[in-house]
């Protein structure tokens, strides 16, 4: 500023060299960062408030083509490399992931698998762009595996927590897409998980929770013990009544592993006859929810079985 205040008495030969002299450039450069970044923030709220799930989804690979030139342009700027990772990482675990379960669950297997094929390389993306936003002793450990990072998570600290709950969601969609070749994952995801719940409870919008209830819920049709119904109740009460997603999350995992269809139809049918329009900051989110529970309704006999046939006198 001391520079900005001298430079305005001067003439322009003058302000080139007190600039040249005093470091402007880097100023300038440093301001321009700042408002751009500022700017990025309003977008990304401004898109949370869409009613449109499709325009959203249009926009954003654009949005993470530009999210790269910044993070380029301004190296030094962390919070645009975070943008890049966070876009990065809903495109694929939200979007991409979305497009791979409505083929799946309509039988289109030659579509699953060509959403799969471009989910890898996108995913691995998403785990590298949030280690890169971690100390260099997290990239090492998640290449070692093992003892080496479970290590490191029981030491985690809560400024950690955003990009590892990125990291954990990407090996949550990889565990999805392909469970008995990726079943090395789960300890691991679930350590995670745990960890990031118990130092940041509601992060995310509660991913942790939610994405713990899940591999509970699912662990829980095979072996006895906890169906993750806690998790899903606390990410409801983080969320509030306007996190629809944790209803529809509830349904495609308890209600599926108790088979218990009355419970899943409920659930997912409040979520639809719910007034999105009381939520305007969760819009997008909700709007995605409806999506995916119109989805799951739709395929109620591929989740929980064709129901039984009633007897005949």
């Amino acid at each position: 500023m001391r520079a900005l205040a001298l430079a305005r008495s001067l003439p322009l030969a003058g302000i080139v060299a007190v600039c040249a002299t005093l470091g402007c450039s880097s100023w300038i450069n440093e301001r321009a960062a700042r408002t751009t970044y500022d700017v990025l923030e309003r977008s990304q709220e401004a898109a949370r408030r869409l009613p449109d799930v499709q325009l959203a989804r249009e926009a954003m690979p654009g949005g993470i083509v530009q999210l790269e030139a910044f993070a380029l342009a301004y190296p030094h700027h962390a919070g645009f490399r975070q943008l890049r990772a966070e876009s990065l990482c809903q495109y694929a675990t939200g979007f991409v992931f979305d497009d791979w379960e409505d083929a799946s669950l309509t039988g289109r297997t030659g579509d699953a698998a060509r959403i799969s094929a471009r989910l890898g390389p996108l995913l691995a993306a998403c785990a590298d762009a949030s280690l890169a936003l971690l100390p260099p002793a997290w990239r090492d450990a998640r290449a070692r595996g093992g003892a080496a990072w479970s290590a490191l998570v029981a030491r985690a600290t809560r400024a950690e927590v955003p990009a590892l709950l990125w990291i954990a969601s990407s090996d949550a969609v990889q565990l999805a897409l392909d469970p008995l070749r990726n079943l090395a994952r789960l300890g691991p995801l679930t350590e995670t998980l745990t960890r990031c719940t118990q130092l940041l409870p509601g992060a995310h919008d509660a991913d942790g929770e939610l994405l713990l209830g899940t591999l509970l819920a699912g662990r829980s049709r095979f072996l006895p013990g906890d169906d993750g119904t806690r998790h899903f109740e606390a990410a409801r009460r983080s969320l509030g009544p306007g996190g629809l997603i944790a209803d529809v999350m509830y349904a495609h995992g308890v209600a599926v592993a108790r088979r218990d269809r009355a419970l899943f139809v409920a659930t997912l049918e409040r979520v639809l006859a719910a007034d999105v329009t009381r939520w305007p900051e969760r819009r997008l989110a909700n709007e995605l929810a409806r999506q995916k529970a119109r989805r799951y309704l739709a395929a109620a006999d591929t989740l929980l079985g064709a129901p039984a046939q009633a007897a005949t006198p």
